[in-house]
């Protein structure tokens, strides 16, 4: 009997009608993906005790963008003490991670969520859902305190629909989106489950590839003693997107373990595939932010190899050959925006950092 015909449709929704006398859910039947048979509104039982403590380790880590002060950053960028050349990175940099954060939740409604089986992490999923709308305020509000009014901060965040290889990269993520939303696919179907597959693992180099090294050029001006406090946001934001990016790590590798076929050799070699191409438009996106080779403390090959380097890493994390010859981090100094975090996930406690602790810059 092949895997088509072993699956019985619908899946469970929460679209589902209420019935009278219905089983209650059992942990055995709970799927991430797939699950049928038992109502997706009860809370219980939890099956996957790693994502319930994610879900509270995020939740109480929670943190609004007006706890950071921005006079500093105020003053340089009012008496012209960046570069031009920094302020083209930072304003390509600000517009294509407000883009990026607005890509990612509209992933997970539209495309992700329906899909998910298990109370628990649908329970998680809302709530990055809500960190990201977070992130896109903190963006709005780093514009706000430089003074700009609605026309200025508009020609900043307009640039990703204005320079090629900003759309390209935020193009590339849609369509793994859209592939998910416009199959005609039955929901928990082979094919379904593939697109979902691509999707997740596209998503996952957004989390882990695309943003922290989006991150490090703002870190890069930071190091250099610019936008300080613009890099304090980022911290936050890049503490919350690491989380993202380990729980969408956990259910690629955890849907691979419940599915095996799903993870063929044509799979693994499409996912290196999609992160090699990850690479080559970061490269592309490199070389239009810092046209002039780059700026003090980031060059554009360093971005590059930085970038290679994460794409070995995720191939590493999801078992697959690596791609490029990197062996090292070209940005060690990277650690140091690093919020300290000491989270296991599997037993949820979290020793370090809480809402209100301060960021001291050495």
């Amino acid at each position: 009997m092949g895997y088509q015909e072993r699956i019985v449709f619908p899946i469970s929704s929460s679209l589902d009608r209420i019935s009278i006398g219905a089983k209650r859910p059992n942990a055995d039947d709970v799927r991430i993906i797939g699950g049928r048979g038992y109502d997706l509104r009860q809370p219980i039982p939890i099956k996957y005790q790693a994502v319930r403590e994610r879900f509270l380790n995020a939740r109480n880590n929670f943190w609004t963008p007006n706890d950071i002060p921005m006079g500093e950053d105020k003053k340089q960028w009012l008496t012209g003490e960046l570069t031009d050349a920094e302020m083209w990175l930072f304003k390509t940099n600000i517009s294509y991670l407000t883009a990026s954060d607005n890509l990612v939740p509209d992933n997970l409604d539209n495309a992700i969520i329906e899909h998910i089986t298990a109370s628990e992490l649908r329970q998680y999923l809302r709530w990055q859902i809500a960190e990201e709308a977070n992130h896109l305020e903190s963006y709005l509000f780093i514009l706000e305190s430089f003074g700009l009014d609605e026309q200025g901060q508009g020609q900043i965040f307009n640039l990703y629909q204005e320079v090629p290889e900003l759309t390209n990269k935020l193009n590339w993520n849609l369509q793994f989106t859209n592939n998910v939303v416009s199959s005609e696919a039955p929901v928990g179907s082979l094919e379904a489950h593939r697109n979902l597959l691509e999707d997740l693992v596209s998503y996952y180099v957004f989390e882990y590839l695309f943003f922290p090294i989006g991150f490090s050029q703002i870190f890069a001006l930071a190091q250099a003693g610019k936008l300080r406090n613009t890099a304090q946001q980022y911290m936050y934001i890049y503490r919350d997107e690491t989380s993202h990016a380990q729980n969408g790590l956990w259910m690629i590798l955890q849907i691979i373990r419940e599915n095996p076929i799903l993870w063929n050799v044509a799979m693994q070699e499409r996912s290196r595939a999609i992160i090699n191409e990850a690479v080559a438009l970061e490269a592309a996106y490199a070389k239009a932010v810092m046209p002039n080779g780059g700026v003090v403390g980031m060059s554009v090959a360093t971005y590059i190899e930085f970038a290679q380097f994460m794409a070995n890493s995720a191939c590493r994390n999801l078992g697959l050959k690596l791609l490029f010859p990197v062996k090292s981090h070209p940005l060690p100094w990277m650690s140091h925006y690093e919020l300290k975090q000491e989270v296991n996930f599997f037993e949820g406690r979290v020793q370090d950092y809480r809402t209100g602790s301060s960021l001291d810059w050495d």
